[in-house]
């Protein structure tokens, strides 16, 4: 079951670059029949770069998710790291008939671990005993917080069109518009819940600490375990900024921002949770000899 699920992702990922290159083609097939001198195809040749991209990325639960407790969670955020591959092939450089600076098709083979941390507080009543009254519980209302941590190990591919309008100094801007998809290789839900009412009063006047009598400590492991149930296919549109710096002739620096919006939810329907993102890139790239 598992094979045909990989082909399948593999095939949408790559029907995305076929289809951008079907989109761009004619206008790359008139940009090369076009010259009219050998000077003028050379300032048309463009190498093609690959490179080495790596970050933090800083993630925003959208919808909810829900432990075994039952507990429901809303309003997560968390923090990861991002780290990967990437490849650029010119399409489209200035020359006399095409002045609105250069177009790459490129992709990104990314391995990002997304984590998102959900908490709220809640008062309970429990039976507290007394110290001077061995025998006796009280009831007490106690304040408690719970914690999810949710993390998901994702490997990921973005085909992309990225634009260079201009050059500004040594700076070349560049947007970048794509199609990320992927799926999660591992997940991890933790819930945790801590007492914050340590020490309660109890209605005969006599003060008593509270802990978990599992743990003997303020805090209990209430769940932690994969999470489940999980939409392992990931499905996100990504809008990236940012520019090149050159290190040389042969290397460049580039720093960008890229926010991935999500199409698809991590819980199955009728889970409605997605996890936005935004991700602060470097890439080195270096251009490839022709």
């Amino acid at each position: 079951m598992f094979l045909p699920l990989v082909s399948f992702r593999k095939l949408l990922v790559y029907s995305c670059l076929v289809g951008i290159c079907s989109i761009l083609a004619p206008t790359l097939r008139a940009q090369e029949g076009e010259g009219s001198s050998p000077l003028e195809l050379g300032r048309r040749i463009v190498p093609d770069v690959i490179g080495i991209v790596a970050g933090p990325g800083f993630y925003a639960q959208d919808g909810s998710f829900a432990t075994g407790c039952p507990c429901t969670f809303t309003g997560g955020v968390g923090a990861g790291i991002v780290a990967g591959l990437m490849y650029e092939k010119n399409l489209l450089a200035p020359n006399a008939n095409w002045r609105l600076g250069s177009i790459n098709i490129g992709a990104r083979l990314l391995y990002e671990d997304r984590r998102v941390n959900a908490a709220f507080r809640e008062y309970e009543t429990v039976p507290v005993q007394s110290l001077a009254q061995p025998l006796q519980r009280f009831p007490v209302q106690v304040l408690f917080r719970h914690l999810a941590e949710a993390s998901f190990s994702t490997l990921s591919l973005t085909p992309y069109i990225v634009w260079n309008p201009l050059t500004i100094g040594i700076f070349q801007p560049f947007v970048q518009v794509g199609l990320q998809g992927g799926f999660i290789m591992n997940s991890r839900l933790k819930h945790t819940k801590f007492v914050l009412d340590h020490t309660v009063r109890l209605p005969n006047g006599e003060e008593a600490e509270v802990s978990f009598a599992e743990t003997n400590s303020d805090r209990i492991v209430i769940q932690d375990s994969a999470f489940l149930p999980l939409n392992t296919f990931q499905l996100a549109a990504s809008l990236a900024v940012g520019a090149d710096m050159p290190l040389g002739t042969r290397f460049r620096l580039s720093p960008m921002l890229q926010y991935l919006l999500p199409l698809t939810t991590i819980n199955p329907p009728p889970g409605n949770l997605t996890i936005t993102a935004w991700q602060i890139l470097l890439a080195l790239k270096m251009n490839l000899e022709r």
